[in-house]
């Protein structure tokens, strides 16, 4: 497990914004190429699904009502019968396990929780904008697994952050990290590799160019 600690420069004011967090990434041994055919088997399924709160919003990504993702909480792909859901799932345990420990420096284990997963599917030109999972008292961790992409970034952004992700997004692209130093971190989308964050963290996607679909699993650690 990388874990990336993500810290602002200690305030020099009493009314300075202050945060710390860690973004926690491990590259798994999960037959993405099985799970890919699996899961777009399973999208006519999900977009059958109707709802009242299904709408453009979409969580906050903007990607549309007519999208998987529209669709979170409607449907749990953890509890779908198939041998990489199944693994994935026993991975997620035990890395919860292992970045509860290390990221907060704690020998106990984590509490009792409840696993809910949803799948992303986008198309050439598309963008998940800048969001969250949870602000609440009760909020804990999300994550996001990669099974296909080309050439895409997850972005995390402190919670002070207020620039427009389309900003920040043209400025990756041109190579200018360093001007947001201490602001974000960028993680590379690379099958297989999946990442663990709170659940508060904001992220966002860079533009997705590639002719096939980019699929990738988010999910939700709530405590029970």
């Amino acid at each position: 497990m990388i874990l990336k600690e993500f810290r602002s420069n200690q305030p020099l004011s009493p009314f300075a914004p202050y945060w710390f967090f860690s973004i926690g990434e491990i590259d798994l041994n999960i037959d993405c190429n099985k799970l890919k055919h699996f899961l777009l088997s399973k999208v006519d399924e999900v977009l059958s699904i109707e709802d009242d709160c299904i709408n453009d919003h979409a969580y906050g990504t903007k990607l549309g009502k007519n999208t998987t993702t529209a669709r979170a909480g409607l449907y749990n792909i953890f509890s779908w019968d198939h041998p990489e859901i199944i693994k994935l799932k026993d991975e997620i345990i035990k890395f919860h396990s292992a970045y509860y420990k290390e990221s907060l420096n704690r020998n106990d284990s984590p509490p009792e929780t409840d696993l809910i997963g949803w799948m992303n599917i986008m198309s050439k030109g598309q963008v998940i904008r800048k969001h969250a999972h949870g602000y609440t008292e009760t909020s804990y961790l999300s994550g996001h697994f990669t099974i296909q992409s080309n050439d895409t970034q997850t972005v995390y952004v402190n919670p002070y952050e207020h620039m427009d992700d389309e900003l920040m997004a043209i400025d990756l692209k041109l190579g200018k990290l360093d001007k947001y130093s201490h602001r974000l971190y960028a993680s590379d989308n690379i099958s297989g590799r999946m990442a663990l964050f709170p659940s508060y963290v904001p992220h966002f996607t860079t533009d997705y160019h590639d002719d096939d679909y980019r699929i990738t699993l988010a999910f939700d650690i709530k405590l029970k």
